[in-house]
């Protein structure tokens, strides 16, 4: 039985990195790891690398892309430019997200 952790961020939420090398940088999540608890985020500055030929020829740059942990990231709410925390409330027997802060729910990806 494989025990998974519920995140207050999903695929294609636009959210705020809070702490860590990239504070500050604004994007939208492009894939989850549940089982470690990391997300990629598009916008954010990839990792370079470089890796040699064995043979001695030219080096490649690889970019990797950086994995950040579910707890730095704080959802985006775009029409208070603010990043916030969700609360969820029941509609019409739908459980909604929504920004303490301000009171807007979040848009569904559909």
């Amino acid at each position: 039985m494989k025990n998974f952790t519920k995140h207050h961020v999903k695929l294609g939420d636009k959210i705020k990195i809070i702490s860590g090398n990239q504070k500050g940088f604004i994007g939208t999540i492009s894939s989850i790891i549940k089982k470690k608890s990391i997300a990629t985020i598009e916008g954010v500055l990839p990792r370079i690398k470089y890796i040699k030929n064995r043979e001695g020829g030219e080096s490649k740059k690889v970019e990797l892309p950086i994995y950040i942990h579910i707890s730095n990231l704080m959802l985006w709410d775009n029409e208070t430019n603010s990043a916030s925390k969700i609360g969820y409330k029941i509609i019409n027997n739908q459980k909604e997200r929504y920004f303490k802060k301000s009171g807007n729910f979040l848009k569904k990806k559909e």
